[in-house]
C-alpha cells in the first residue's frame, strides 16, 4: 500500500492552554493509530503544524475531516507527497510545544511515543533530522508558517465604489491584420484606482494569442508581434483611456526587428499618447539569446519614459536571473502561483519571497489571474495591492469593461 506524507498549518480559533492541547493530542493519537496514521503535532500557543503519514487514501480522508474542524481556521497545506517509509514509525501522534524562544519541548501523546523519548531527546530531532518533515518543523519553530494575515472582511469589497470607465461600444477597425484586442484592467481595490489596462491579443473569433502567434515563425513572428501593437494603441487612443496601457511583447521582438524601439516611440507620438502612459510587458516564457541587445533596447524604452514589466513571472525561462539583471518597474506573478494560494503552503512561501525581494528592489508587484475573493484577501494581507483577473473584470473586446469592485 502506497504511503503519503501531508503537512498542514492552521490557527487556533480559541485560546487553548497547553493541558487542553495535550489532551487533544492524546485523543488524536488514538484516532490516528486506529487509522494506521502516524505523525507529529506542533503547537506554539496560537498556531498548529501537523504531520500526517500513512496510506494515501486514509490520510486524504482524515485531512478532509480536519479541514472542517471548527477549533481551527486558516488551514494551509504545506506539503503533500508520496513517501517510501514513515518518519515517525508507530507513533500515533507525537506532540511538541514551541516556546517563545523557538525551543522544542516534546510531550508524550501516546504509549509508543513514551517508549521512544529517551532516543529522541527533549530538544533534539536527530532521529528524523534528514527528513523534510523535520526541516519544516524546525522552520515552524523558528517562526515560519506562524503568521496570521488578519484576512479582511468581505465587506471591504462590498463598500468600494470606484470609478467605472464605460465600454466603447464601437468596434475599432484594425487594418489588414485579422486580430482584435481585448482590454483588462489592473486595479488597486484599496485606493479604488485603475492603474493600467492590458491590451490582450485576440483573433477575429476571439482566438487566443498562442493560436495567432503560432501561425508565424522566425522574423515574421517578431515583426507581427511588434507591428500589431500599433492597433492596440490605436484602440486605446480612440477610447481615451485615463490610465496606463500595458502591451505584451516577446523579448526577441525588440532584438530581431530593426529599429523596434523607434517604431514604438513613433507610434506613441503619432497617436497623441504620452510615452509615460505605456508599460511594455516582457513575457518570461521566451528565452533571450542576446542579453546585450535586449538590455540596450530596454534602456532606451526607459529613457523615453516607458515603464517595463516582467509578465508571467515564475512560469518561464529566466526566473530570478532576469529579475536580478533586468530589475523591471513591475513584476506580474504568474496565475499558476496565484490560484488557490489561500490554502497552498508552497505557493504562499514562493509568493512571500517574491514580494519581499521586489519590495527590497523597489519593484511593484501585480497578482495575475485572481478569480476568488479568498485569493485577493490573502494577497492583500501579504502586501500585494495591485490585481488583474476575472474577480474584478473580464477582458472586453475593443473596449474597457465595467469593474466588479
Amino acid at each position: 500500500m502506497s504511503l503519503s506524507l501531508l503537512v498542514y498549518r492552521s490557527r487556533s480559533t480559541n485560546q487553548l492552554k497547553k493541558d487542553k492541547v495535550v489532551a487533544m493530542s492524546k485523543h488524536f493519537a488514538d484516532r490516528n493509530r486506529h487509522r494506521d496514521i502516524t505523525g507529529m503535532l506542533v503547537f506554539d500557543g496560537e498556531f498548529f503544524l501537523q504531520v500526517l503519514e500513512g496510506p494515501r487514501q486514509r490520510v486524504s480522508a482524515l485531512y478532509e475531516l480536519i479541514q472542517t474542524d471548527p477549533r481551527h481556521d486558516e488551514v494551509v497545506t504545506v506539503l503533500e507527497e508520496p513517501i517510501y517509509r514513515r518518519t515517525f514509525d508507530d507513533w500515533g501522534l507525537g506532540f511538541i510545544v514551541i516556546n517563545d524562544e523557538g525551543g522544542k519541548q516534546i510531550i508524550s501523546s501516546d504509549l509508543e511515543f513514551d517508549d521512544q523519548l529517551h532516543r529522541l531527546g527533549l530538544d533534539n530531532l536527530e532521529r528524523v533530522d534528514a527528513t523534510r518533515a523535520s526541516l519544516i518543523i524546525d522552520a515552524f519553530a523558528k517562526g515560519r508558517w506562524r503568521d496570521s494575515y488578519n484576512i479582511p472582511s468581505r465587506k471591504l469589497y462590498d463598500d468600494l465604489n470606484g470609478i467605472v470607465v464605460r465600454p466603447n461600444e464601437k468596434a475599432v477597425p484594425i487594418g489588414n491584420y485579422p486580430v482584435n484586442f481585448a482590454f483588462q484592467p489592473i486595479v488597486n481595490p484599496i485606493s479604488k484606482l485603475v492603474t493600467s489596462a492590458e491590451a490582450l491579443l485576440r483573433g477575429p473569433n476571439s482566438e487566443s494569442p498562442l493560436s495567432i502567434l503560432s501561425q508565424y515563425s522566425g522574423i515574421d513572428l517578431y515583426r507581427f508581434d511588434l507591428e500589431s501593437k500599433q492597433y492596440a494603441l490605436q484602440i486605446a487612443a480612440d477610447m481615451g483611456l485615463p490610465c496606463r496601457i500595458s502591451l505584451n511583447l516577446l523579448p526577441m521582438s525588440l532584438i530581431m526587428v530593426p529599429d523596434a524601439v523607434d517604431f514604438l516611440l513613433d507610434t506613441i507620438e503619432r497617436l497623441g499618447l504620452s510615452s509615460e502612459q505605456i508599460v511594455v510587458e516582457i513575457t518570461e516564457e521566451e528565452a533571450i539569446t542576446n542579453y546585450d541587445a535586449f538590455f540596450g533596447a530596454i534602456t532606451r524604452l526607459r529613457g523615453a519614459g516607458i515603464k517595463v514589466a516582467i509578465d508571467d513571472f515564475g512560469a518561464g525561462y529566466a526566473g530570478l536571473s532576469l529579475l536580478a539583471e533586468f530589475q523591471p518597474d513591475k513584476v506580474k506573478i504568474d496565475r499558476k502561483l496565484i490560484q488557490g494560494i489561500q490554502t497552498n503552503g508552497p505557493r504562499q512561501a514562493i509568493v512571500r519571497a517574491i514580494i519581499e525581494c521586489c519590495y527590497s528592489l523597489g519593484i511593484s508587484v501585480i497578482a495575475e489571474g485572481v478569480e476568488e475573493a479568498a485569493e485577493v484577501q490573502w494577497l492583500l494581507a501579504a502586501g500585494v495591492s495591485k490585481f488583474q483577473g476575472f474577480y474584478f473584470a473580464r477582458p472586453s473586446l475593443n473596449s474597457f469593461p465595467q469593474i466588479n469592485w
